[in-house]
């Protein structure tokens, strides 16, 4: 490759160097926020999901004021063999002496290393105890998808859809990393 010889500051050189420089540097710089799948040697042939989850539950009463409970807690790390299968997980916390808010979802790690969170659900508990099995309340989640060395979070509310009592409720954040 030939180029035009230029004078600066009494130093000669060939000009398109500098024209080279910009030619590579704006191609690189695109392809540094790109984001890549994990290389075979990033990917091994087992992922472990670790995370939290952050609850705001409140308890309604028609007598005096409302408990409100703030829990938040890690995940215990779950290990996944890619390709293999999924894996259920569950979390709960209590609140008020009334209510159980439980965490339900499916981990699936495909070839590559990629972690899909399916099947989740999130169900509220309300009734005489902390430990009853009067299910008033609902919300699905799913496609949340991790790729290796990533994180995302899903925020969810549950409520006391089937006795009207829409203060018994809770607003959950899972927040999972692979």
């Amino acid at each position: 490759m030939e180029g035009n010889l230029v004078k600066e500051n009494g130093i000669r050189h060939e000009s398109y160097r500098s024209a080279l420089w910009r030619a590579l540097a704006i191609p690189a710089a695109a392809a540094i926020a790109v984001p890549a799948l994990a290389t075979d040697a990033q990917a091994t042939h087992q992922r472990t999901v670790t995370g939290t989850v952050s609850m705001r539950i409140m308890d309604w009463e028609n007598f005096g004021s409302n408990t409100v409970c703030n829990r938040g807690f890690s995940l215990t790390p779950v290990a996944l063999t890619k390709g293999s299968g999924s894996t259920k997980v569950r979390a709960w916390a209590k609140c008020g002496g009334e209510i159980r808010i439980e965490v339900h979802y499916r981990l699936a790690a495909d070839p590559n290393g990629v972690v899909r969170v399916t099947e989740g659900l999130v169900e509220l508990y309300e009734g005489d105890t902390e430990n009853n099995g009067d299910l008033d309340g609902t919300s699905a989640f799913a496609n949340l998808i991790l790729f290796p060395l990533a994180s995302g979070s899903r925020n969810i509310h549950v409520q006391n859809w089937n006795e009207g009592q829409p203060d018994d409720k809770a607003d959950v954040t899972l927040t999972l990393r692979n």
